[in-house]
C-alpha cells in the first residue's frame, strides 16, 4: 500500500503539470498532504487504507475529466506506464489497482480490459476476470482466440465446464485449424466423461490439421485416464510417427515403460528420440536418470555432458558426473568439474572433500591439503578432512628428506598440536598416524607409546595388532612382540598371516630356526600363492645357506608381489650369496627404485655398497 501511496505524490504533480494558466492547483499542498497520509499508514486498518488510496485516484481522475481530453490522455498514458512496469516487476496487486483506473478513464479501450483482467488472473481473481473478457471476446465478434482460449481457461477454472465448450466451439467455428481449443474442448469433454466425443472431436481436428502428434497424444491421456495403457501407447506411437519431434509423447511413451520397470524399453524409446533432437532437455534428464538408476556409469557420461551443456546451472548431475569421471580415473576431467562446481558453491564441504581426494589420488599432496583444510568445523566432513590431512602430511613426511623433510615434520607436529583437540572423534585415527610419523623418524618407543594408548580402543583390530607387534620387533622387544601374535594364534590357529610373522620373528633373530621353518612351511600349506610368505621360506633357506632353494623360492614370491622393496632386496642378497653380482645388482637397483621411505632407500645403497667393496667380475646366471 505504500507503492500506492507514492503513485498518487507523483500522480498528484503530473496532474498539475498538465493543468492551463488559469489552474490554482498547489502540487506543493498535495505532496504534503500525501505525505502526511504515509505517516500514518501504519496506524490505519489495511482495508480502509485502500479505500482512502481509492477515493484519492477516483479524485485525480475527476480532476483530469473536469479539465479536459488532454488532461485524461496525459494521467491514462501515466497510469499506464506504472500499470505495465508494476506487472513487469510482479507487483500485480499495485498492476490490477492502476488498471481498473486507467478503465475508468477510457472505458471503451478493450485492450486495457484485456490487460486488466489478464493481471486478475495473475493474482488468481477469475470470477472478477471473468465479466472483462467476456466483454472483449464479445467485441471481436468471437474471432480473437487468444481472448478466447484465456477466457475458456477461466471458465474451466471456475468450474463452469458448459460455458467453455461453448466458447471453444465458438473458436473453433471462426478457427478450425485451433490445436489449443480443439485439445481444450476435449479435455472439457472427458472431465464430463464423454469419451465418446473427446476421442470424436480429436479425430476430427488430426484430420484438418496434418503432422501434428498433439492430438494422437491427447488421445493417449484420455486412454490412461480410462485405464487402456496398451492402447495409449499405441497412441503414444501414432504421435510420434506424425510428429517425430514432439517429445512430450516420448516422455509419455517412456513413462509407462519406466511404471512397468521396463526401463530398457523406455531407454530405448529416449534414445531414438534424442538421435533427432540431440539435446532436449526433459528427455535427456529421464535417459540419465534411468542410467544410473540401471548403474550404466559409463554409457551415461556422453548423455551427462550434454545435459550439462544445456543447463550449467544443475550442480547434483556436475557432482554426478565427477564423480563417474573418478571412478574411471579420468581425474584431471573430474578436478576441472569439481572446481567448476566451487566457483558457484565455495563453501561445498563435499565438494571440497571430492577435490581433496582427487589430489590425493594423483599425489599432489599439497593441493589436497589445501582443499581438504577448506572444510569448516560446522561441517560433518571436518573431522574426516582432518585425518585426511595428517595423513597427507604424514605422506610429505614420509617422501622427503633432508632439510624438506624437517620442515614437514614441523608442519605436521604443528597440525597435530594445533587441532588435536578438535579431532577428538577421531582421536583413534589420529594415534594411528602419529605412531607412523614417529617409526619414519626412527623413535619406535613413541610409536609403540601411541599404539599402546589405543590399545583398548574397538576399533583397534588385527592389522593394528601386527602393527604394534612389528614396532617391538624393531626394538627387538620379542616377547612382546611374539605375546600379541600368539594372542591372534589362540583366536585362529589356522590363521597364515600369524604364523608366517611369528616364524619369521624366529627367523630373523636366529633363536630357534627349526621352529621357524615348521612355522612358515605351515604358512605356506595354508596359503601357497601368498608371496610375502613364499618369501619367508625362501628366507629360511637363505639363512640356513640352502642358495639354491632360496632363490627358487623368493622367484615365487618376486613374480607374486614384484614392488615390494624387502622381497626384491632379498632377491639380490641370494644372487649376491651365489656370486651372480649382474643379478644382484640388477634386482638391487629394482629395490632402490621401489624405496618410498629414506631409511630404506639408505639400506639398499649401503647393501650395494658393500656388495661393490668384495665384487668380482660379473657372470651370468
Amino acid at each position: 500500500m505504500y507503492k500506492l501511496l507514492i503513485l498518487l505524490v507523483l500522480l498528484g504533480s503530473f496532474t498539475s503539470c498538465s493543468t492551463n494558466k488559469k489552474s490554482k492547483v498547489e502540487p506543493t499542498k498535495s505532496v504534503v498532504a500525501t505525505e502526511s497520509a504515509e505517516k500514518s499508514t501504519q496506524k490505519q486498518d489495511p482495508m480502509e487504507m485502500i479505500r482512502r488510496v481509492d477515493e484519492q485516484m477516483a479524485k485525480l481522475a475527476q480532476q483530469a475529466r473536469e479539465r479536459g481530453d488532454d488532461a485524461v490522455k496525459f494521467l491514462a498514458s501515466d497510469l499506464f506506464i506504472k500499470a505495465n512496469d508494476a506487472s513487469m516487476r510482479g507487483d500485480h496487486h499495485t498492476s490490477v489497482f492502476l488498471f481498473k483506473h486507467i478503465m475508468a478513464l477510457s472505458p471503451k479501450d478493450y485492450y486495457l480490459k484485456k490487460k486488466y483482467a489478464v493481471e486478475l488472473i495473475r493474482l488468481g481473481q477469475f470470477d472478477k476476470a471473468q465479466a472483462p473478457l467476456e466483454e472483449v471476446f464479445k467485441h471481436s465478434k468471437y474471432q480473437d482466440e487468444g481472448i478466447g482460449l484465456i477466457l475458456g481457461g477461466v471458465y474451466t477454472a471456475l468450474e463452469q465446464q458448459k460455458e467453455a465448450r461453448v466458447v471453444y466451439k465458438k473458436i473453433l467455428k471462426s478457427n478450425p485449424k485451433s490445436e489449443e481449443a480443439c485439445v481444450f474442448l476435449s479435455k472439457s469433454y472427458s472431465l464430463a466423461q464423454n469419451f465418446k466425443k473427446a476421442y470424436g472431436l480429436l479425430n476430427s481436428c488430426e484430420k484438418r490439421i496434418k503432422g501434428k502428434g498433439i492430438f494422437s497424444y491427447y488421445k493417449a491421456k484420455l486412454a490412461i485416464q480410462q485405464g487402456k495403457v496398451k492402447q495409449a501407447k499405441s497412441f503414444l506411437r501414432s504421435s510420434l510417427k506424425a510428429e517425430p519431434a514432439y517429445y512430450q509423447a516420448a516422455l509419455g511413451l517412456g513413462g509407462l515403460y519406466e511404471d512397468e520397470k521396463k526401463h530398457s524399453q523406455a531407454l530405448k524409446i529416449y534414445k531414438k528420440f534424442l538421435k533427432r533432437e540431440p539435446q532436449n532437455y526433459p528427455v535427456l534428464s529421464r535417459v540419465v536418470n534411468i542410467m544410473f538408476q540401471m548403474q550404466k556409469y559409463k554409457e551415461v557420461i556422453p548423455y551427462a555432458q550434454t545435459l550439462i551443456a544445456v543447463d550449467p546451472s544443475d550442480l547434483n548431475l556436475k557432482v554426478k558426473l565427477g564423480i563417474l569421471y573418478s571412478d574411471i580415473n579420468r581425474i584431471d576431467e573430474a578436478k576441472g568439474l569439481f572446481k567448476e562446481i566451487l566457483t558457484a558453491v565455495p563453501d561445498s564441504d563435499k565438494v571440497l572433500y571430492y577435490l581433496g581426494s582427487l589430489y590425493d589420488k594423483t599425489d599432489d599432496h599439497e593441493d589436497a591439503i589445501h582443499y581438504f583444510s577448506k572444510i569448516g568445523e560446522e561441517s560433518t566432513l571436518f573431522q574426516e578432512a582432518g585425518i585426511q590431512v595428517a595423513n597427507l602430511l604424514l605422506k610429505l613426511v614420509e617422501r622427503s628428506e633432508g632439510t624438506k623433510k624437517e620442515e614437514n615434520s614441523k608442519k605436521f607436529v604443528s597440525y597435530v598440536e594445533t587441532n588435536g583437540d578438535k579431532l577428538k572423534t577421531v582421536g583413534f585415527d589420529l594415534r594411528v598416524i602419529q605412531a607412523h610419523f614417529y617409526e619414519d623418524a626412527g623413535d619406535y618407543h613413541q610409536a609403540i607409546g601411541h599404539m599402546v594408548e589405543v590399545q583398548n580402543h574397538e576399533n583397534f583390530k588385527q592389522n593394528h595388532e601386527y602393527y604394534l607387534a612389528s614396532l617391538y620387533e624393531r626394538v627387538k622387544n620379542y616377547d612382546k612382540s611374539r605375546e600379541i601374535v600368539a594372542k591372534i594364534l589362540e583366536r585362529d590357529p589356522e590363521n597364515a598371516h600369524a604364523l608366517n610373522f611369528l616364524g619369521y620373528s624366529l627367523l630373523e633373530s636366529g633363536d630357534d630356526l627349526e621352529k621357524a621353518f615348521i612355522l612358515i612351511q605351515k604358512a605356506v600349506a595354508l596359503s601357497p600363492n601368498d608371496g610375502y610368505i613364499r618369501d619367508s621360506l625362501g628366507w629360511y633357506y637363505y639363512k640356513t645357506g640352502q642358495y639354491a632353494k632360496a632363490l627358487k623360492e623368493v622367484k615365487i614370491a618376486f613374480k607374486m608381489v614384484s614392488s615390494d622393496v624387502v622381497i626384491t632386496k632379498h632377491l639380490a642378497q641370494i644372487y649376491e650369496a651365489l656370486e651372480n653380482y649382474a643379478q644382484a645388482r640388477k634386482y638391487y637397483n629394482k629395490a632402490l627404485k621401489n624405496c618410498k621411505e629414506e631409511k630404506d632407500r639408505r639400506e639398499v645403497a649401503q647393501a650395494i655398497k658393500r656388495m661393490e667393496a668384495k665384487r668380482l667380475p660379473a657372470s651370468g646366471e
